[in-house]
């Protein structure tokens, strides 16, 4: 029986986004890769996930994750998306999108070769630095607790041109304030923050100041909404996770936000929003006032027109 417009209003599936992308999980690395928060089994057709290798600085860390990302998502029912069009074909052939990022490039050592090989090993997007200083630019939060003020470093710069010029997508989570404020300062080609929140809802030092929002919002960048507690808020439950989207949309407009759930990635516990989650989240996110437009872009739309541009 054929849906009439009243009855897919009074539907809440008919307003849920047939796709969804998270931009950052940690999967890969995790002490026991797909025995944690995301699992193969709960892979769909219809969910880009991204897969972080974080690195800690450590080339043998990278070669590791690769391998393994490519061993696990080179069965038949997988599809390793390196651009749109992979994406738009995975999808037409029923397959599981996957997608490759890198967490923490100093292995590089802001190298122009071996960045541009970061592209060619098929990783979308890259962040320069983690939570400890390396060759190419510092941490978000200092020692002390408060936020980094200190630029790129010389490297950082080479490896940052590096990224624009090879089409991958520079994130700046985990960068410092004033790393960021030189990557966004009159920005033309989009970034994301790939897992970070909003600093005005929880004055964590990890997540992003208004003017951060509204500079990535300039260039055509996005956010993507982290899962941890400590960077929520509160009970770090749908409700919080509402409230960071909400004030982004405030800050930066509806094109910005998107999900970056930093699962597999925090201490135990520290996450209560689940990948089998997503369906009840995006269902509260409509009842607390997101509009199914909105949810569509945060879902997706918004991820995969930066990719689209960066990555094409």
């Amino acid at each position: 029986m054929r849906k009439t417009a009243q009855t897919r209003a009074q539907d809440p599936e008919a307003h849920l986004p047939q796709m969804r992308v998270d931009l950052h999980c940690d999967a890969l690395t995790a002490e026991t890769p797909f025995m944690g928060q995301v699992r193969e089994e709960e892979l769909t057709e219809n969910t880009l996930q991204c897969f972080a290798i974080f690195t800690n600085d450590d080339a043998a860390a990278y070669a590791a994750a690769k391998a393994l990302f490519y061993g696990v998502f080179s069965e038949s029912r997988y599809a390793v998306v390196k651009c749109r069009a992979d994406l738009l074909r995975a999808r037409a052939l029923k397959k599981v999108p996957c997608a490759l990022t890198c967490e923490n490039i100093g292995f590089t050592g802001g190298d122009g070769g071996r960045v541009a090989a970061l592209r060619a090993d098929g990783v979308i997007m890259a962040s320069l630095v983690w939570n400890v200083e390396n060759a190419l630019a510092y941490p978000n939060v200092r020692a002390d607790g408060k936020r980094e003020q200190r630029g790129l470093k010389e490297r950082g710069r080479e490896a940052l041109a590096a990224l624009d010029e090879s089409g991958v997508i520079v994130d700046i989570s985990h960068l410092s304030d004033g790393g960021a404020a030189e990557i966004l300062k009159n920005r033309k080609i989009p970034v994301a923050a790939s897992h970070s929140c909003a600093f005005e809802v929880c004055r964590h030092p990890r997540n992003l100041t208004d003017e951060q929002l509204r500079q990535i919002a300039a260039c055509g960048g996005v956010a993507g909404v982290n899962f941890y507690k400590r960077f929520l808020g509160g009970n770090g439950g749908f409700e919080e996770i509402s409230a960071h989207i909400k004030h982004i949309i405030r800050t930066a407009g509806e094109d910005t936000p998107a999900f970056g759930s930093d699962w597999d990635g925090v201490p135990q516990g520290g996450i209560s929003v689940f990948p089998s989650d997503m369906p009840r989240l995006m269902r509260f996110l409509l009842r607390d006032g997101i509009t199914p437009r909105q949810l569509e872009k945060i879902a997706f739309k918004n991820f995969l027109r930066v990719f689209g541009e960066v990555c094409s």
